[in-house]
């Protein structure tokens, strides 16, 4: 049954963007038909990368809304259905969450919680609403310099911010998904992040460096 609602699901989202470049259009309609093998890890355990977008970290099952071909499922990264409950040890997702509109923040953060084991960890990267009005107190007060962080670069589809986090609405929000613990991580000391990505970059304005990044990760 849940191999049915998987096809399913991928045949809605190649119907979503027919209307999209004709490029695209024909990369999902192949995809649907062959795909990347799936990650086969030698201790079993299975990851989920949301967003990936030029990351390919050969240990997860990368999940994308613009194609290419180490993209396993090019979709929406709120609708999970292509996995069943309690399917992954790890979902991680880098200044992603901020693009999901505000409105579907909670479901999207159940949906998450869905495909989850018990025990498994959401690790999550935003930008931190904190450390952007340091940037901005620290620059002058120029609307300019944090635009991008703040709003996003809005030069395609997906790339507008919706949301914006600190420590404590965060950690609310992962709580009301049904999350049990919700932690700091450092990108330097976890396993499974031997790429660089926002979590573990700097924010350069002017030559200086600024950390602009929050990063939490929940256990179900």
């Amino acid at each position: 049954m849940h191999k049915l609602r998987q096809i399913f699901s991928e045949i809605k989202w190649a119907v979503f963007v027919v209307g999209r470049k004709l490029k695209s259009r024909a990369f999902i309609i192949k995809r649907l038909l062959v795909r990347p093998e799936l990650p086969k890890n030698t201790d079993g355990k299975i990851f989920i990368h949301l967003g990936c977008g030029d990351i390919a970290s050969p240990e997860f099952i990368n999940i994308d809304a613009r194609p290419a071909p180490h993209i396993h499922y090019v979709r929406d990264v709120t609708e999970l259905s292509i996995f069943s409950d309690n399917f992954a040890d790890l979902v991680y997702a880098c200044h992603l969450l901020e693009h999901v509109r505000k409105n579907a923040l909670r479901k999207t953060l159940w949906e998450w919680w869905r495909v989850l084991k018990p025990g498994g960890i959401l690790r999550l990267s935003v930008p931190d609403f904190d450390k952007i009005l340091h940037i901005y107190k620290s620059s002058s007060n120029d609307i300019n310099v944090i635009h991008c962080p703040l709003m996003g670069g809005q030069n395609y589809e997906y790339n507008v911010h919706y949301s914006v986090f600190n420590q404590r609405y965060l950690t609310e929000k992962l709580k009301e998904a049904g999350f049990k613990e919700v932690r700091q991580w450092e990108p330097d000391h976890v396993t499974n992040h031997n790429f660089r990505d926002w979590a573990n970059s700097d924010f350069i304005v002017n030559g200086k460096a600024f950390q602009v990044s929050l990063n939490l990760e929940a256990v179900k």
